[in-house]
């Protein structure tokens, strides 16, 4: 039988190990609130294992580019500042202990090149080293609010639009300027993206996720996303079994599980839903019928049939949507890219 000696030494030892596991990470339902409300203009967000924190674009609105790190709970865990000038950086990725920031929103509409910059030091409360990359697209002008990094260094872009496009660039090395190399088409409007493993991505839109097979470029999962103002952001969480996802102007990041199904969905809108003006129902001129009458009994089996058969034609529809996003591309079949 244990001594009382024992059972202390062993609480004691327990109480020591415990201080010494990294914090506890949300579960998928759970969220977290910014401490800071400003980082919650952010619209780039990216796991940093090493330091157990999440990395966001800290908008310092001094002309220079920065990044803010927070703890699992929310709280400030530095801040990092690097002398740049982004003109709209909209997406991060964290790889083999280096942040990526990926200025490449287009505030007009569309740019034909955009800058990738790689904080080489990520010390708190410094002004960072950094690498920078000028990307050209090989086809004209583009919008983007993703940009991806492979465990291999690859940077991937995806470009907004019906449909997007994927682009990358073998990884690149020293500073200077690169062509992005076109390599498929995407699911239309894309926000963000991160690689969940080597050939795997988990792409978002404003009202979905989307999970990738990146060696065939083709959806194997797909469900709604919680409705957020602007989700423009989404990163593994720290214990890389689910996804945190982010909006701007909400200081809120919701854990939600990785896509696992293949549910229906309505289509991705271009603009946060929230912005859109909704339209108003014209008033309706015919008088209603009394309840009980003929008229409106006929019309309630009417308006039955009606959506019924609207209901068969949406099916219709979204199963025609899907298998043409599924068909290969007019510019010809997408070139495969062993490991991502």
């Amino acid at each position: 039988m244990a001594t009382s000696r024992q059972l202390l030494v062993g609480a004691l030892t327990a109480v020591v190990f415990l201080g010494m596991s990294n914090p506890a990470v949300a579960t998928p339902g759970d969220s977290v609130t910014l401490a800071e409300p400003r980082l919650a203009e952010s619209g780039g967000l990216a796991t940093d294992p090493d330091r157990w924190v999440y990395w966001l674009v800290n908008p310092t609105g001094d002309g220079t580019g920065g990044v803010a790190a927070i703890h699992p709970d929310g709280s400030l865990a530095g801040t990092v500042s690097f002398d740049a000038t982004p003109s709209q950086a909209e997406s991060l990725a964290y790889h083999d202990n280096r942040l990526y920031v990926g200025d490449i929103g287009a505030a007009d509409g569309a740019r034909s090149s955009v800058t990738v910059y790689r904080l080489e030091s990520l010390d708190y409360g410094t002004s960072a080293p950094y690498t920078e990359w000028v990307l050209h697209y090989p086809d004209g002008s583009h919008d983007a609010s993703a940009m991806m990094v492979s465990p291999r260094g690859n940077v991937w872009i995806v470009t907004k639009g019906d449909p997007g496009g994927l682009y990358y660039t073998p990884a690149p090395t020293d500073s200077g300027e690169y062509e992005l190399l076109w390599e498929s088409e995407a699911p239309s409007w894309v926000t963000d993206g991160v690689f969940v493993d080597p050939s795997t991505v988990v792409m978002r839109t404003y009202n979905s996720l989307l999970r990738l097979d990146m060696t065939l470029y083709t959806v194997t999962a797909q469900e709604s996303a919680p409705e957020q103002p602007q989700g423009e952001s989404v990163a593994k969480t720290l214990d890389g079994d689910g996804l945190l996802l982010g909006s701007r102007n909400d200081p809120l990041l919701l854990e939600v599980a990785m896509p696992a199904a293949m549910q229906p969905l309505e289509p991705a809108p271009s603009i946060p839903p929230a912005s859109a003006t909704p339209t108003p129902s014209p008033t309706p001129t015919t008088p209603t019928p009394p309840p009980g009458s003929t008229a409106s009994n006929g019309a309630q089996s009417g308006g039955t049939v009606t959506a019924l058969g609207i209901a068969a034609l949406i099916s219709v529809a979204a199963a025609a949507l899907v298998y043409w996003r599924s068909r290969p591309s007019s510019r010809g079949p997408a070139r495969r890219h062993p490991g991502a």
